[in-house]
């Protein structure tokens, strides 16, 4: 599964990183806002034993773009082609 394009576009700037909020991630992954908090969560029922990597500043979460793609990057390994639940010919 190979990224798209823009999650790969790297920030030309060497004294800060790209510093995203909830909402301009949900925009370069294609999800929904709320899918971008649920993967920062660490509650007993996610156990999402990988969140998504985030600062917090005060109330607000902000998203450094390399840390997300390097996790996305992780994640790859776990995602496992869907197979259909159908046979052929039956």
């Amino acid at each position: 599964m190979a990224l798209h394009p823009i999650c790969t576009k790297r920030s030309n700037t060497h004294h800060m990183e790209e510093i995203l909020t909830p909402t301009q991630v949900a925009e370069r992954l294609q999800v929904k806002p709320s899918w971008v908090y649920e993967q920062t969560r660490e509650r007993a029922e996610v156990r999402n034993s990988d969140p998504l990597p985030h600062m917090k500043m005060g109330r607000y979460l902000r998203f450094d773009w390399k840390d997300v793609v390097d996790w996305l990057e992780r994640r790859k390994s776990d995602f496992k082609p869907r197979t259909p639940s159908h046979t052929e010919g039956n």
